[in-house]
């Protein structure tokens, strides 16, 4: 009985429960969990829309990606039908070419007993064969000259020895002057031999432009090695700076990579300046080290370009190097300079501001400065000295005890300064001058110093600065020689084309570069300390050569490595 009662109790005491949970209000529960359901509900139409918009996205994509991948196709068929064709095209001008070859040995080839005896005249037809073998670009079968007499007889003896010393430096040139009394009298013939230096035929490029099929001597400038190739992607010629377009022939440096089109490589800048394939990749720069080539002259090419497209465009400039660029355009062309396959072409830069940003940026940002950790100290404690003369005798030490790509690189920039402090346009005189580089090209002593070291340093600087650009040209220009040509310090590597025309007798070229105004006051005699210690230090860097010969005893012959009006 007690059992039962308590199960019955314990029923009712669950009805009760559920009741009293009946009887509570639990509404805002129930819409709470409704208004859940309704975001739930707007989140997925949303995802739905978006799948939905990402699917016609892909869908169009692939249509695209299908329609380039047809016309790589159609590309693809097209190069490959080209070089069938200039396979095929080459080996029929190899074949001709081996018929011409045998057609000449057959009918011109002397001392044979199988040849043909001809006369003169059928000798002179045939003349085109003997050139055509020597230079199968040459062929001309509708211009035919007569044969013309070669012999020297009317010229007297002469006896030239070519030594390897002056192998290349000049040319001989026989000029016959024929003299025919109107008496009657015996004929006089006088002849006379001038040795013409290959540099004074040189700087006559712009006057008659030839292309030789094999590099050429040209001085001290390091030449570009080009290679020909037909163009697949179009590429920008860098001197003209228009297209190479598809399938036409482009001209590739080895060394420094650029391009051009075959009529414009005379009017690449020089020197060439390999590019180096161990750039720093990382996106601080190295040390300058790394961006030089292991020859001399030790010049990063950023540095040569920019220059050179600084001289082009920028000596009328008013506030060169001052006034800043964009360091948009700045960054995108240092990117491209350092990281880039190719060169980029600075004369498609409108901003003449932005190539100077480029060039103080790359010196700026080098891990260690131009002038050396090493070195800075003693740099601008020279410069301090109140005796000049003592002052520019510590220059030349310390300037030759800097590694040789700071050395190079250094004359190459001091020599560029000392033309944008001549040109009146540009407002940029040495003191201005030394204020902007003095903390790009001299630095600190120290990686990472302190504000009072940099406040100090700030006006230490730019001495140094006034005081490099006032030593003489011909100082710095005698590490711009090349490894090639070290026996002629005549033959200097800087010289641009599409700066300034040079007259065509002796001259540097640079132009007509001389010391300012200000510094001519006071010229060192031969017996000054400066003076000594500019010729020690040319003696320590000038090559030792195994013979004396001409180009050994040249420097001290001369006097000058470049003409100046205003030097004596």
């Amino acid at each position: 009985m007690e059992t039962a009662v308590i199960n019955l109790y314990s029923i009712f005491e669950s009805m009760r429960a559920q009741v009293d949970v009946l009887s509570e209000s639990i509404e805002p529960q129930f819409i709470q969990m409704a208004l859940n359901f309704e975001d739930s509900r707007r989140k997925w139409l949303r995802l739905e829309q978006e799948l939905n918009a990402c699917k016609e996205v892909l869908t169009k994509a692939e249509t695209e990606r299908g329609a380039l991948e047809v016309k790589l196709k159609h590309a693809r068929n097209q190069v490959d039908v080209e070089i069938r064709r200039r396979q095929k095209a080459e080996a029929d001008c190899a074949k001709l070419d081996r018929q011409i070859q045998l057609i000449r040995e057959l009918l011109v080839t002397e001392g044979s007993s199988n040849s043909i005896q001809l006369n003169e005249e059928q000798r002179s037809a045939l003349a085109f064969l003997n050139a055509r073998s020597q230079n199968p670009a040459n062929l001309n079968t509708s211009r035919r000259l007569t044969t013309i007499d070669e012999s020297a007889s009317i010229l007297s003896d002469i006896s030239y020895d070519k030594t390897d010393d002056s192998l290349g430096n000049e040319s001989l040139v026989a000029k016959t002057t024929v003299t025919v009394p109107a008496d009657g009298g015996p004929i006089e013939a006088v002849t006379t031999v001038e040795a013409v230096p290959y540099w004074t035929r040189s700087r006559r490029k712009t006057e008659i432009r030839t292309e030789p099929s094999t590099p050429q001597g040209n001085g001290g400038v390091r030449l570009h090695e080009f290679v020909s190739k037909t163009v697949i992607k179009p590429e920008s010629c860098v001197p003209c700076g228009k297209r190479i377009k598809f399938g036409k022939i482009s001209l590739r440096c080895r060394d420094c990579r650029v391009v051009s089109h075959p009529e414009c490589r005379e009017r690449c800048p020089l020197p060439c300046i390999p590019t180096m394939t161990g750039t720093p990749v990382k996106s601080e720069e190295g040390i300058l080290a790394n961006y030089v080539s292991t020859s001399s002259p030790m010049i990063p090419s950023l540095v040569v370009h920019c220059v050179n497209e600084i001289e082009q465009r920028g000596l009328h400039e008013t506030g060169l190097y001052r006034v800043s660029g964009s360091d948009r355009v700045v960054k995108d062309l240092k990117e491209k300079f350092l990281r880039g396959k190719t060169i980029p072409l600075l004369s498609k830069v409108e901003d003449i501001h932005a190539i100077t940003g480029l060039l103080k940026d790359f010196l700026r940002n080098l891990k260690e400065p131009l002038l050396t950790f090493r070195l800075n100290r003693a740099f601008m404690d020279a410069a301090e000295l109140s005796d000049d003369d003592n002052s520019i005798a510590l220059m030349y030490q310390n300037i030759s005890d800097l590694p040789q790509p700071s050395r190079d690189t250094l004359a190459f920039l001091i020599i560029h300064l000392q033309r944008v402090a001549q040109s009146k346009d540009t407002k940029m005189d040495i003191t201005n001058l030394a204020r902007v580089f003095g903390p790009t090209i001299v630095g600190h002593a120290v990686p990472d110093p302190d504000p009072m070291t940099i406040l100090q340093d700030t006006k230490r600087q730019p001495k140094v600065i006034e005081r490099l650009l006032g030593l003489p040209v011909e100082y710095w220009s005698q590490f711009m020689i090349s490894n090639n040509n070290q026996g002629r310090s005549d033959h200097m590597i800087i010289e641009n084309f599409n700066v300034h025309a040079t007259p065509d007798h002796k001259t540097s070229m640079f132009g007509p570069l001389t010391t300012p105004d200000q510094q001519m006051s006071k010229t060192p005699s031969s017996s000054s300390l400066s003076q000594r210690m500019k010729n020690a230090t040319l003696n320590a860097i000038t090559p030792k050569f195994s013979s004396r010969s001409r180009a050994a005893v040249s420097v001290h012959r001369q006097g000058h490595f470049f003409a100046s009006p205003l030097l004596k």
